[in-house]
């Protein structure tokens, strides 16, 4: 597990009196598949860079190798040409992506992989490849944390106060046909790991909700304060379109995507938007997440 810790430029709030992050995580984008919404992913990305807003990588940037198609290219002899050839090809696939997501290149709070990535003879791999491309930490293949950061100094400069927001994050595993299914493995996360946004992809769901904490202390002079703040927890969606009409193979015969043959509904494809806002209350630096 990967923690680390960054220090956010924060930008006035549209609705709020008050200063805010904004985050956009991406994953599940799958470049290269059929029915990868290239075009929607740029206006994301260019929306997001309009707008000041920070990334999180979830995985699964590019449609190559599986688990399983890692474990069996593990087990063959290869010529060099051929395992030449083929990280060419994937050095090419990336490259492409990295044509779209360049602009956002230092805007990074971390990614970790997925499922699909591809192992480069030298042992990088795609993944570890784009981090440093984008200039952001690479947090490995299973849960992360970003902690964000925020100093508040008073006029005299003499005195400040700190908070924190604190992101946890994994690609995901297993599956589910209802909306909720996501939610019900990140709400197990939370009642074990102490964040303020939980956050998974995987399932390609544009789905998340607000689960209250309620905190309560008391002072040095014995007076008792009661906070409460929200929890995010949320799946990201994804880029990948499920079911698209007239698709055909290589043979020009109709031919469906892996979502239309496995009989998997569709998601609404896109993002999520997260809302981090550090506000003084009672005299204590409070974080307040919104989605």
């Amino acid at each position: 597990m990967e923690i680390q810790a960054f220090q956010p430029k924060v930008v006035a709030s549209w609705s709020l009196p008050m200063n805010e992050v904004r985050i956009l995580p991406i994953g599940d984008v799958q470049y290269g598949a059929q029915g990868c919404d290239i075009d929607r992913l740029k206006r994301h990305i260019d929306w997001g860079m309009e707008h000041d807003c920070y990334f999180i990588g979830l995985g699964d940037y590019l449609d190559v190798a599986s688990p399983s198609n890692r474990r069996m290219l593990q087990e063959v002899t290869l010529y060099d040409s051929v395992r030449e050839m083929m990280d060419n090809k994937m050095e090419d696939e990336l490259k492409a992506l990295l044509h779209v997501l360049g602009p956002t290149r230092g805007r990074w709070l971390g990614l970790v992989s997925g499922h699909h990535y591809w192992q480069f003879g030298d042992g990088t791999t795609t993944d570890t490849r784009l981090a440093q491309a984008l200039d952001t930490k690479y947090m490995g293949d299973g849960a992360a944390v970003s902690i964000l950061q925020f100093v508040h100094r008073n006029r005299d400069r003499k005195h400040r106060l700190t908070g924190t927001a604190k992101i946890w994050y994994h690609h995901g595993r297993g599956a589910g046909q209802t909306a909720g299914a996501p939610l019900n493995k990140l709400e197990h996360i939370a009642k074990t790991f102490n964040a303020d946004i939980y956050l998974m992809g995987h399932q390609h769901r544009k789905v998340s909700t607000k689960m209250p904490f309620i905190d309560y202390e008391v002072g040095p002079k014995g007076g008792i304060t009661f906070t409460s703040r929200n929890r995010i927890l949320a799946c990201t969606g994804g880029f990948l379109k499920g079911y698209e009409m007239g698709t055909k193979n290589p043979l020009g015969q109709p031919a469906a995507g892996y979502v239309e043959q496995a009989m998997m509904v569709p998601t609404a494809l896109g993002g999520v938007l997260i809302f981090v806002r550090p506000r003084i209350l009672r005299g204590k630096l409070l974080v307040d997440m919104d989605i």
